[in-house]
């Protein structure tokens, strides 16, 4: 499959421009959406769809050129890689391997740890095993990032994600915590966009009725952009969307026109994301949902999980940072603002069981 980019005022036309190049194709793969903005603060569309290979050359005429390119390109970083590691004795080797064997088993990718590794190659680092595992343990802890809890100005959340992970009661234990466990009682108000699945607005709205929170539904686009501005006087409104599939192209350009309606507001999107997830999932996840401009993540089932290994090798490499961690379920005792010490003691305790 070739990965091929459009680019359009408006999602919707991007994808239109995707079937009228491929019209012969029954269904278009979305890797990715996103949002671009020029120098000028124009906004505009992009999605990368993945197109079988013969059909991508057959549109452009041409042979199997760029794919000769791009093998040979990967040949030349294999080699750059063969000769940083050439200097190394059997022994130092053996250390390196074991270090390398350990973490990716824990579910860090090879690539980044290679890459990772190839400043201390041949030097008395690599030549110990504790050292270099600590070496290696120090960059996973400058890799990762973290979010402050800061509620002094209005804020308006807007909670994305797959079906399943929790965004829902991740909302209640925010709006639950906000209201009534910091320095002061903040006001909270939820708007719930989420008109596909059966039950969401009741499931939210019995949570706002047990905090006594203002709960408000928007089914339509014009609805959303009228509420925040009804909601204008609160301290922090959070929104509650369908959780989308990484292949619900419509869901997902119907959650992207909810953000465009509003022109006034600023307003922060949360990957809500399993810490039981693997790499892939995350990452394809991750892809679907970063045309909504993702500004950072939030863990939940942090306590299911014994191996945190594949969400910090997707957290390192997108540079994405993290909001809060959902250990439970009960709300909100179970929601902590993120901290790296908290990730990295989860990690180090894999490596020790």
């Amino acid at each position: 499959m070739v990965e091929e980019t459009f680019e359009a005022p408006t999602p919707k036309e991007a994808y239109a421009l995707a079937k009228a190049k491929y019209p012969h194709l029954e269904r278009l793969e979305l890797l990715q959406a996103r949002q671009r903005e020029d120098r000028d603060g124009k906004l505009s569309a992009e999605i990368t769809v993945a197109v079988p290979e013969e059909a991508y050359l057959e549109s452009l005429g041409m042979s199997e050129e760029e794919e000769l390119i791009r093998e040979i390109q990967e040949l030349q970083d294999q080699m750059h890689r063969m000769k940083a590691a050439a200097g190394l004795t059997t022994a130092e080797d053996e250390k390196v391997q074991k270090v390398l064997s350990l973490l990716e088993s824990k579910g860090l990718r090879r690539e980044w740890l290679e890459a990772h590794l190839e400043p201390v190659l041949g030097t008395p680092v690599a030549a110990d095993e504790a050292l270099l595992l600590s070496y290696l343990l120090e960059e996973i802890d400058e890799g990762l990032e973290v979010v402050p809890e800061e509620l002094s100005t209005p804020r308006v959340m807007m909670m994305v994600g797959p079906t399943g992970v929790g965004k829902t009661t991740t909302i209640a234990k925010l709006a639950a915590r906000y209201s009534y466990l910091l320095d002061r009682e903040y006001k909270v108000a939820l708007i719930n966009l989420d008109t596909w699945r059966a039950g969401a607005y009741e499931q939210l709205d019995n949570f706002a009725r047990i905090l006594h929170l203002e709960h408000r539904r928007a089914e339509r686009i014009e609805e959303f952009a009228q509420h925040l501005d009804a909601l204008k006087d609160y301290d922090v409104v959070l929104v509650d969307t369908a959780g989308i599939s990484p292949y619900d192209t419509d869901r997902l350009i119907k959650t992207i026109e909810f953000l465009k309606s509003v022109q006034n507001r600023e307003i922060t999107t949360s990957l809500v994301i399993s810490a039981t997830a693997k790499y892939e999932d995350i990452r394809e996840i991750y892809e679907h949902f970063n045309f909504i401009r993702v500004d950072n993540a939030i863990v939940t089932k942090f306590d299911e999980t014994q191996r945190v290994g594949d969400l910090i090798a997707f957290l390192t490499e997108k540079h994405l940072p993290v909001s809060y961690i959902s250990t439970g379920q009960k709300v909100p005792d179970d929601l902590l603002p993120a901290s790296k010490e908290r990730i990295l003691e989860a990690f180090t305790g894999e490596l020790h069981a």
